[in-house]
């Protein structure tokens, strides 16, 4: 799994630098969120890439991760949506995890699974919180 899960994500790397088509308009990814209000202004200043795409057939993941550092320790934070774009029984289903040195062999620090399985609809956003590391990776499959 660990090296299926590299693959993906490089995959991923590539397929984001490439640019990426969008989305049929019944599972279009919401748009990315508007500047922060002055109610939010300690967010604003973490370091946060914009919103990213993954696409596979049957499914969808929309995500973006934020960084930030506390008495020089680093914290990493993602957030996400999914899609199940095929009525056909299955789920799309996301590993998420945070992790030092993603491409000089994981040092995980968090990792969980999500699911997905309403066709008419995406995810309500998922927000891991902050945890140890310096990386957010994200891989969706079909279950």
């Amino acid at each position: 799994m660990r090296s299926r899960k590299r693959i993906v994500l490089a995959a991923a790397g590539l397929v984001l630098a490439g640019g990426l088509a969008a989305a049929p308009a019944a599972t279009a990814a919401p748009a990315a969120p508007s500047a922060p209000s002055a109610g939010n202004v300690a967010a604003a200043a973490n370091k946060c890439s914009g919103w990213k795409e993954i696409h596979i057939t049957g499914g969808a993941a929309k995500y973006m991760e934020c960084t930030k550092k506390v008495n020089g320790k680093s914290y990493v934070s993602g957030a996400f949506y999914l899609w199940d774009t095929k009525r056909d029984g299955k789920a799309v289903q996301a590993y998420a995890e945070t992790d030092y040195n993603h491409w000089y062999g994981d040092d995980v620090t968090w990792q969980h699974f999500y699911g997905w399985a309403d066709d008419t609809h995406g995810s309500p956003k998922i927000s891991t919180g902050w945890q140890r590391g310096n990386d957010f990776g994200l891989v969706i499959d079909l279950k």
